[in-house]
């Protein structure tokens, strides 16, 4: 660098300025840095550090195998890794300051020199457990840098289809973006939808029937619930749904409440779709299992179609057919039920408005009696008054020389 300054006085402020600058331009120390790739970098330190891994591991005396029988069987199973997937050898150059040739096969070579962690485990201590699995780690995520684009894209596609089969079984509409648009009923998964007396609340909760036991109680039980309710006669731990084979089997509990199509439940029984339950007060349910469903339109009617309304097309269960069929199932009957409580309303209004009407008949003759007693001496006042008013003071004078 040169430092132009000038010997005039003038110039005194700039020229000293210039120098204090070009003192500090001296103190500076360049560094040549090559311009690595990021990936590339992270590569080059992951092999380092499995580098140090293999003397860490030499330096406890293990015995690092070339070849051994339980690697010929994991060749055989495309062991690599989780980059390489398809048991090619290739290279990817990766380009940035510098040229970065990685091998595709390696993330997979110390697992085919080592035979089996377990058995390191057993020979070794914690440190060397710990090397193993960070070694193991670390061959993972160099496997992952070490994808292509087009592979991660693919792997990605596939991750996607997934997730979009496994939401459409649990009923669950999405968009491309991964957004939730909807929910429907599922398509192969059992499931309880609610039912309520207001038409607009029904059907819009889904307890989904998982494969195994699905426990439903309360918050408060010992055992975490898979479907949690709140409400009278609802038991901590109230019933359970084994779901075994694509069949559901209701398993109530000892002093739950569980109406299974207005029957008291006492034992454990099948569940068809289009059943009701009834747990507790105030819960109503209707099962639905769509393979069943399925099956049932394809077959003929039969004795189950009027134990199971809707399942071909018949009468839909909704919350009042649900409560007819508990009160019928009981021996009530809902009209005789309500005409006899319309009979007693009636009655009960008859009484009460005879009561009223005798009530003011009296308080009637009570003002009349009291009105008459008024008037008579409202009268007597008056007759009393005009007596006295046609007498004169020589007639009252005559009266007190009489006396």
């Amino acid at each position: 660098m040169i430092a132009a300054i000038s010997p005039a006085d003038i110039n005194y402020d700039e020229t000293l300025s210039t120098l204090r600058y070009a003192d500090r331009a001296k103190q500076i120390v360049c560094k040549a840095v090559v311009n690595e790739d990021a990936n590339a970098k992270l590569i080059r330190e992951l092999k380092e550090e499995i580098q140090k891994l293999r003397e860490l591991l030499k330096a406890e005396g293990i015995e690092v195998q070339e070849e051994d029988e339980c690697v010929k069987a994991e060749k055989g199973d495309g062991v690599g890794g989780g980059g390489g997937g398809n048991g090619n050898a290739g290279t990817e150059t990766v380009n940035g300051g510098g040229d970065a040739t990685v091998n595709e096969d390696e993330p997979g070579e110390l697992e085919k020199k080592i035979c089996s962690p377990n058995r390191l485990r057993k020979r070794t201590g914690s440190s060397t457990e710990m090397a193993v699995d960070q070694l193991q780690a670390s061959e993972k995520l160099i496997a992952e840098l070490n994808e292509t684009w087009e592979e991660k894209l693919k792997r990605t596609e596939q991750i996607r289809v997934q997730r979009e089969a496994v939401f459409a079984e649990m009923g669950v509409a999405v968009k491309e973006d991964g957004i939730t648009v909807g929910v429907f009923s599922p398509k192969k998964s059992p499931h309880l939808v609610n039912l309520n007396e207001d038409p607009t609340l029904s059907e819009c909760l889904l307890y989904y029937i998982k494969d195994g036991l699905t426990r439903l109680g309360t918050s408060e039980a010992n055992v975490p619930q898979d479907i949690q309710l709140s409400g009278s006669h609802i038991l901590k731990e109230h019933c359970v749904f084994e779901n075994k084979d694509g069949v559901v089997t209701l398993v109530p509990h000892k002093d739950a409440v569980v109406y299974l199509n207005g029957r008291k439940l006492v034992e454990p029984e099948v569940l068809q779709t289009g059943s009701r339950v009834i747990l507790g007060r105030n819960h109503v349910f209707r099962f639905t299992h769509p393979e069943q469903a399925r099956e049932k339109r394809e077959k003929p009617k039969d004795k189950d179609v009027a134990e199971t309304p809707g399942t071909n097309g018949g009468e839909v269960a909704d919350w009042n057919f649900a409560q007819c069929e508990l009160l019928e199932k009981q021996g009530i009957d809902l009209k005789v039920e309500m005409e006899k409580r319309l009979c007693a309303l009636e009655e009960q209004f008859k009484r009460e408005k005879l009561a009223a009407d005798q009530e003011f008949e009296e308080q009637r003759k009570t003002y009349e009696a009291r009105i008459d007693a008024l008037q008579k001496q409202v009268e007597e006042q008056s007759m009393t008054m005009s007596m006295y008013s046609s007498y004169s003071p020589e007639d009252f004078h005559q009266e007190e020389d009489i006396f």
